[in-house]
């Protein structure tokens, strides 16, 4: 972004089927300025793009900045937009290693030659390298490109809203700079989790559920934020599913005629009666998620209740502090790179006491709790951190740039 004149960050938010506009003049904090601008259609398909270049159209119109002139802008895109990876090469000859890296990309992308791939060495030694990649499809850019050249807007910069949040911490707490570090980005509704390497995004994780929580009166049951039994039930339909197909793979008599597709309008061609009755029982029985109710665990596995509203809103912050220590544990593609030294909160002030309480545990959990530390910030940036962070995505952002 451009350090004086008109700036502007413009994040795509398919959880509230808006668009977010964040400008600011150069990275003046006090011009900084922010609204938002719904959208009805389906997900990046082409009424969407339409309404998108609809939308950037009545913002430039809206904005004198704008008028009569061109103007590089950001665009922050949803994080299943832009995929992050790393990889092993083993040698340190640059050349065997480039060459290497070539094949395991193609390899594991049979669709690299529609993706654009941006890549950083993170970490170098006498056995290997670690190469982090990051990856978009050309026709996304593409897409966005000619959405916003019919505003006379030019996307300079593509990121996605978990990297644009690093930057944006990057920004205002040095320490990101030189550590690595996970960033817990809670909101009101939802939370962004990443995982910084010196101030490079290098994976992250998305939670359906944000500070709200910290508000309730009674800790709350985890199964009633986070919808775990979708799997379970994906998986029960396919049985069911997969059992149909198999009594029709299993009736004789006369076959389908070439080119039918296989269903229920072909059973009568390939069942016997009872047989046929079978596979339509089966095939019309889908299961349901019964109604939820929290889990109640047995005693022996409870925590005492708390009695105080500060008790109450700890026990439901360990909730974000298990997905933290989790999504650790489990990425060891990540951990390999660098252990990460801190976990770093953003959320509002007033839980700041939460962070205490989660140190009185760091023995256990290995790894320490802090703030943010933007205590003295305004709400227009700590509340859209990653909104802030694209006013600085061309300093810390360059492997999750296009």
């Amino acid at each position: 972004m451009a350090k004086n004149g008109f700036s502007t960050v413009i994040s795509i938010q398919p959880q509230d089927n808006a668009f977010a506009f964040y400008s600011a003049v150069g990275r003046d904090k006090d011009s900084l300025k922010y609204s938002v601008k719904n959208y009805r259609s389906r997900y990046f398909d082409e009424e969407f793009f339409a309404e998108f270049a609809r939308c950037l159209g009545e913002y430039a119109a809206a904005n004198p900045s704008y008028a009569g002139k061109s103007a590089f802008v950001t665009v922050l895109l949803p994080n299943a937009q832009i995929a992050t990876d790393s990889f092993n090469i083993p040698g340190t000859n640059r050349k065997n290693v480039d060459s290497l890296f070539k094949v395991s990309t193609e390899v594991t992308y049979s669709n690299l030659a529609e993706l654009k791939m941006n890549q950083l060495t993170v970490k170098q030694n006498k056995q290997y390298s670690t190469i982090a990649v990051s990856l978009i499809r050309q026709k996304t850019v593409q897409d966005i490109y000619t959405a916003c050249s019919g505003s006379n807007m030019f996307a300079n910069i593509l990121s996605s809203v978990t990297s644009a949040a690093v930057c944006g911490a990057a920004s205002l707490n040095p320490k990101l700079k030189s550590e690595t570090a996970l960033l817990l980005d809670i909101k009101e509704k939802s939370t962004m989790m990443a995982f910084t390497n010196k101030g490079v995004m290098l994976g992250g994780f998305d939670l359906p559920f944000g500070w709200d929580i910290l508000h309730s009166a009674k800790p709350v049951a985890e199964n009633m934020l986070f919808n775990h039994d979708v799997a379970e039930l994906a998986v029960l339909n396919a049985k069911e599913k997969a059992k149909a197909k198999q009594l029709t793979m299993m009736g004789g008599g006369e076959q389908p005629p070439e080119g039918a597709e296989g269903g229920e309008e072909n059973v009568s061609l390939t069942l016997d009666p009872t047989t046929q009755q079978a596979a339509r029982q089966i095939n019309t029985t889908i299961k349901t998620l019964p109604r939820k109710t929290p889990r109640v665990l047995p005693k022996w596995m409870q925590r005492p209740l708390p009695e105080t509203p500060e008790g109450v809103a700890y026990e439901n912050f360990r909730i974000f502090m298990k997905y933290a220590l989790e999504f650790l544990r489990a990425n060891r593609r990540l951990t390999e790179i660098a252990q990460a030294e801190t976990v770093y909160v953003n959320f509002p002030a007033e839980f700041e006491y939460l962070i205490d309480m989660a140190n009185g545990e760091e023995e256990e959990n290995k790894i320490k709790f802090a703030s943010l530390g933007l205590k003295k910030e305004k709400s227009i940036i700590t509340e859209h951190l990653e909104l802030y962070g694209g006013l600085f995505a061309d300093q810390f952002g360059s492997l999750n740039n296009f």
